[in-house]
């Protein structure tokens, strides 16, 4: 037989056991597989699915039929309570909170203001593009809790004689980052 050819067939042999090693995962030039990552998902990037907090709003004295609710996306996964009215969704040192209050002004600007002035604090109110097509105001202050500087926006929207707030607090250097947490639950359905 001839020497060539048995020497090429070895090189060959050779070269296509490193393939296959490779492919296959059996060799030591295989590299390793990454670990998938360990980070938890930030607080914009929290699944929203369809977790809502809903606002019934019957047809007034049984006159009507047309009854209709008000829907806000929460995040899905945070630490829920429930007071009456108030739903308050917390993760970590973030807080979504919505409510729903007798509103006894004729708009939301003044109605939030009512509000701020009933809660002490200071900020600013000011109007706030329509949500959902319902008139808005927006209430930012800042706060202390526990000892440390809270950064809040309150949006106000009127419905109705109600006034039904979304809350978003969070430490400030943590506010803008995690902003879209407001502006997702800002994404309001229903009408009435």
């Amino acid at each position: 037989m001839n020497k060539k050819l048995v020497g090429s067939a070895v090189v060959g042999a050779a070269a296509l056991a490193v393939v296959v090693a490779q492919f296959a995962g059996g060799g030591d030039d295989a590299p390793a597989a990454a670990p998938p990552p360990t980070t938890m998902p930030t607080a914009t990037t929290l699944p929203y699915q369809e977790t809502k907090q809903i606002y019934d709003f019957p047809a007034e004295d049984g006159r009507g039929t047309g009854g209709f609710d008000v829907e806000i996306p929460v995040p899905t996964g945070w630490a829920v309570t429930e007071d009456k009215e108030r739903a308050s969704y917390r993760h970590g040192d973030l807080l979504l909170e919505t409510d729903r209050v007798a509103l006894e002004q004729e708009d939301p600007v003044s109605g939030l203001r009512a509000v701020a002035k009933a809660a002490g604090h200071g900020g600013s109110v000011v109007g706030h593009a329509p949500v959902a097509d319902y008139d808005a105001a927006e209430w930012d202050y800042t706060d202390t809790r526990d000892g440390r500087p809270r950064r809040i926006a309150v949006v106000g929207l009127g419905v109705g004689d109600r006034l039904i707030t979304i809350r978003f607090e969070a430490p400030p250097a943590e506010f803008e980052r995690n902003r879209g947490v407001l502006d997702a639950a800002l994404r309001v359905t229903g009408a009435g």
